[in-house]
Formats: structure tokens, sequence, C-alpha cells
């Protein structure tokens, strides 16, 4: 498959470039790298827009606007019960069949244990149906995402923590762009987000996977539009540019 044009990735001479911080900022590349702005920078994350731009967005697309309201959302992404509590209940689901086998679970039994746990919490067809399709959907994604080299033949996705904790490491970074935070306070929940992903993810590649099927299930949903494309093209990048962050921070920071 062709990818386009991959993403420039440029990165901020006097910002961090290893350890819990710099791996924290490396957890935001999906957005810091594909708007155009620095990896590793506090106050460049994104190239397209002033402070003034950053917080009419801010406004606009997550209602914030103030400092509680930041801290609020910033605590929200940092949460282990993540954003998309239907997904992780699937996931964590199939994660557990694949404990108890020892290997990737197919998608019969996957729709037999859904089915156990609607009867045993008692749930009707209505969410049967819905779980299942939204297992459907994550199937889909992991077949092309195995297609677009995102994951191994076969391969599938543990978690989706990822998506709220790459939007948490830039959210860090939003509060002092938008006045809303100082240094201080704006590295010590970017650590905290790069803590996370450590937490519930292998790799710099599964939690790649995780976050864009995070983003996809909350944007794209099946379409496999530029909400897909976009991220994906950020991810062959980090994965293969020879200054990538990717390739020379442990994946197991802190």
């Amino acid at each position: 498959m062709q990818f386009g044009t991959p993403p420039a990735l440029h990165a901020d001479p006097n910002g961090p470039h290893h350890g819990p911080l710099a791996h924290a900022y490396a957890c935001g590349v999906h957005i810091a790298v594909n708007g155009g702005g620095r990896w590793n920078s506090v106050d460049k994350v994104c190239a397209c827009c002033t402070a003034e731009q950053k917080r009419e967005g801010m406004r606009d697309d997550w209602g914030i606007t103030g400092a509680e309201e930041w801290r609020v959302q910033q605590e929200a992404l940092l949460d282990d019960d993540g954003s998309n509590p239907l997904a992780s209940l699937l996931l964590g689901l199939r994660r557990q069949l694949a404990e108890q086998y020892g290997g990737p679970v197919d998608a019969t039994t996957w729709r037999s244990v859904i089915s156990h746990w609607c009867r045993h919490n008692h749930h009707g067809e209505d969410v049967y149906r819905e779980l299942l399709g939204l297992a459907g959907m994550i199937l889909d994604y992991e077949k092309r995402f195995a297609a677009d080299g995102l994951l191994p033949p076969g391969g599938f996705i543990g978690h989706i923590g990822a998506w709220d904790f790459g939007r948490a490491a830039n959210m860090a970074r939003w509060g002092v762009q938008c006045g809303w935070a100082d240094l201080a306070t704006s590295q010590w929940y970017a650590v905290r987000a790069g803590a996370q992903a450590a937490r519930y993810h292998l790799s710099w590649a599964d939690f790649s996977a995780g976050y864009i099927l995070g983003r996809c299930l909350h944007f794209d949903k099946g379409e496999f539009g530029w909400r897909y494309t976009d991220p994906l093209a950020v991810h062959h990048t980090m994965m293969a540019h020879p200054q990538s962050p990717w390739l020379h921070i442990p994946f197991g920071f802190p």
C-alpha cells in the first residue's frame, strides 16, 4: 500500500531527548508530528496556530476555557477507566481469553464470551448487539492494521489507553501554550501520561496501534479516512526515521 508523503519529524534542540520527560513527549507525536510541531517542545507542539488560536481551538474542540477546566480534562485523560469503556471492556474480555488459552483468540470464541458476559450481567439483546458490532469493527481495523504494517500478521490490540495518554501528553503542553499552567505543572502531567502509557502498553509499536485504534473508534468509525491515514503516516515515520525518539528512547521509561 502507498502511504503518500510521510510527515516531517522536527525536534527542539533545547528540548529533552532522553529520560522520562522525553519519553512522555514521544507519546504525543501522533498529534505533534502531524501538526508540523516539534515532538519534544513545550510551546511548539503545533506549528499551525498562535496561543490565541489554540485557546479558541481548546474551547471549540474540548469545551475548555480556563485553568480549572484544563486540569479536570487532564485528570480525565489520565484516568484508568478510559474514554471508551465499551471498547476497553471488549478488549479486556479478549485479553483474559488470550491469557487463558496462551495465544490469539478467534472471532467465534470472542463472540461466545461476549454473549456469556451479557447473560451473566443481565444485559439484553440490544447490549449484546451493540458489543458485537463494536467487536466486529475492532476486528476489521486489526485486519487493515496488519495489511498496512501497523500490526504483525495475526496481531491484535490489547489496550487503547494510548489514545487518552497520547492526548494527555499534548494536553499538558497545551496548558502552557494557553497560559493555564506553569512549566513544572505541565511537565508533571506529561510524565504521568508517559508512565500510564508504559503501564498499559508493551512497546512503541503497541502504543501506536492502541492510539490509532482508539482514535478510529472515536472519529473514523470504520471509514478508513484521513483520521486513520494521518496517524498511520506518523507511525511509519516514527518507526523508520533515523532520528525518531521511538528508536532511541526505551518504551519502559520511567
